[in-house]
Parts: C-alpha cells; structure tokens; sequence
C-alpha cells in the first residue's frame, strides 16, 4: 500500500525542535497552531518550515501560520499591557 503523502512542519526554538506531519492541512494546521501557542506561552521565538504534497497548501498555510504568529504577539502584548497597569494600580515598580 502507498503511503499517502504529507504534510510537515518544522518548529524549531533556541532550546528544541520538532517535526509535525499530518495528511491534510485542517490537520496539520490543528496540530501546529497547538505548538505554536505552547511555544510562544514560554516567550521563545519560533521558527517555521512547511513542506508537502500542494505548494497551494503550503501557500495557505503560511498565511495562517502568519496570522496565528500576529495574534499571539497581540495576545501577549495585550497580556504586558494589563500587567503594566495593574502594577500602576497596585503601586508596583
């Protein structure tokens, strides 16, 4: 039987890598997102591949990846601005 091809994404950080396949892109999407989100949380920088059967795929999957990577930086901005201010409330340095 032939093995169905993949899709596959590389996470690398300073400290660790990964390697992530899946047959389509919802999956691979689903799995990475995951990943990326765990990474950032820590506050490591991240580095992405993308390889696979459709360059359209990897096409739409860089754009997601994009826009999650935009939104968690949002995210966490948001998160220091609050945490800016609640220091101010309280009287914090």
């Amino acid at each position: 039987m032939a093995e169905m091809p993949a899709f596959e994404v590389r996470i690398a950080t300073r400290e660790t890598g990964g390697i992530l396949r899946a047959p389509t892109e919802r999956e691979i999407a689903t799995k990475a997102e995951t990943q990326i989100r765990r990474v950032h949380a820590r506050g490591e920088l991240i580095g992405l591949s993308i390889a696979g059967p459709s360059a359209a795929g990897i096409t739409r999957l860089n754009a997601y990846f994009d826009d999650v990577l935009i939104e968690v930086s949002r995210l966490n901005d948001a998160g220091d601005a609050a945490a800016a201010r609640s220091m101010r409330t309280w009287g914090g340095a």
